[in-house]
């Protein structure tokens, strides 16, 4: 459709622009759909060559339905062989961390020092998280090679210190009537 075609049919040029407004929308529209749709024609016919490429593979490497069976217990048995090896790796991090904690914890000066010490084959991790095994190794350490730990301070909380904490004379009846007459207040 063109302008001049529209005025040849006695449009005039308010009415020819309008025209070509809703004719250039609806042409916008199709050619999206157009833009979409080729754009799903072309993903649809790479993924059919991609399907036709695995299966010509397939049948070329699965000669019979056994060798297909046996490779796929193969992948099997490593899948189950990572998912154990991960598993493991987890545990053994959790475990050295919880030592280090556990270490850390004891107040060593040098951690590694300390760990070097430790028979780590008798330290266990329960399900519960807790450490088995340590304690009592850490125990004997600070007592045989006291110099790898830090000294703590011996417990004075249950001391007591003897006087008046307020620093008066225990009278607070004088206290009290000076600060209401600074405020201006009667005393009682």
């Amino acid at each position: 459709m063109k302008r001049d075609e529209l005025r040849d049919m006695g449009l005039s040029d308010e009415q020819v622009t309008k025209v070509m407004g809703i004719h250039s929308a609806e042409i916008n529209d199709l050619h999206s759909q157009m833009t979409t749709l080729t754009g799903e024609r072309d993903q649809y016919k790479n993924e059919l060559e991609s399907n036709s490429a695995k299966l010509k593979d397939l049948q070329k490497n699965a000669k019979d339905n056994e060798e297909l069976q046996g490779q796929l217990d193969s992948l099997q048995k490593q899948f189950k062989q990572s998912q154990d090896d991960s598993k493991q790796k987890i545990a053994d991090i959790k475990l050295n961390s919880a030592v280090d904690v556990a270490i850390a914890g004891s107040h060593a000066r040098n951690s590694k020092a300390v760990r070097a010490l430790i028979d780590m084959d008798k330290v266990k991790m329960g399900d519960d998280g807790k450490l088995t095994g340590l304690d009592d190794q850490l125990t004997g350490l600070q007592d045989s090679d006291s110099y790898l730990f830090e000294e703590q301070p011996k417990d004075t909380s249950n001391s007591t210190v003897g006087g008046n904490p307020s620093g008066g004379s225990g009278n607070n009846d004088n206290s009290r009537d000076a600060f209401r007459q600074a405020l201006g207040l009667k005393s009682e």
